[in-house]
């Protein structure tokens, strides 16, 4: 079972060393709950669903099915134990790669389904999160307007709560292309926001 607090009790170590030392563990952890250890799958869960939870509601703006797509996640993970697996190096990103590929699922059958050629941006619904401030559910609504690729990056770094260089790890790609990507990303939410704010006081 990973240990973090020792982990990061070690001295001498900085936070890359960390990173690594904690990325191992995990791994090893990982492959201890595919060959059946329920104590490291309890870890998982408690580390993972919530975030994994946060990332599909996000993604396909529906909490319900975000519940669906989660469990499935599990389900999918599960059906893996006992068999003959190789080591995955980076649990996280293999879960959300999971995660993500059945939120792509969602959102290709719901565009086959549903008709949103003629629909403004501007105008597409997203769902309403009790408790928000009026400045919050114009982010999300915001949000909802940037390409996949941009919202998903925004959505593990300020739902899921994910460092850049944790989400450039997770998806194979450098800190420096994951910066570069977040800040236009973050430029365009933020002019979406002011032309939302505008609308609103028209």
């Amino acid at each position: 079972m990973i240990n973090k607090q020792h982990i990061e009790s070690k001295k001498g170590i900085g936070h890359s060393g960390q990173s690594q030392t904690l990325r191992s563990e995990e791994s090893t952890s990982f492959m201890n709950f595919l060959n059946g250890d329920d104590n490291a799958a309890m870890y998982f869960f408690r580390a993972y669903n919530r975030k994994i939870f946060l990332y599909c509601a996000k993604l396909v703006n529906n909490a319900h099915i975000a519940e669906d797509i989660t469990q499935e996640v599990w389900e999918r993970i599960i059906k893996l134990r006992n068999q003959s697996q190789p080591e995955i190096a980076n649990p996280g990103g293999f879960m959300f790669t999971i995660a993500r590929n059945l939120c792509l699922n969602h959102i290709k059958l719901r565009k086959h389904t549903i008709s949103i050629e003629s629909i403004s941006e501007l105008d597409i619904p997203h769902e309403y999160q009790p408790g928000s401030t009026d400045m919050e559910e114009l982010v999300n609504s915001s949000l909802d307007t940037l390409k996949f690729e941009d919202k998903e990056l925004l959505v593990l770094n300020m739902f899921c709560g994910y460092r850049f260089d944790e989400i450039a790890e997770m998806m194979g790609m450098s800190p420096n292309a994951i910066w570069t990507r977040a800040s236009r990303a973050r430029a365009q939410l933020r002019d979406k926001v002011k032309i939302m704010v505008k609308k609103d006081n028209l």
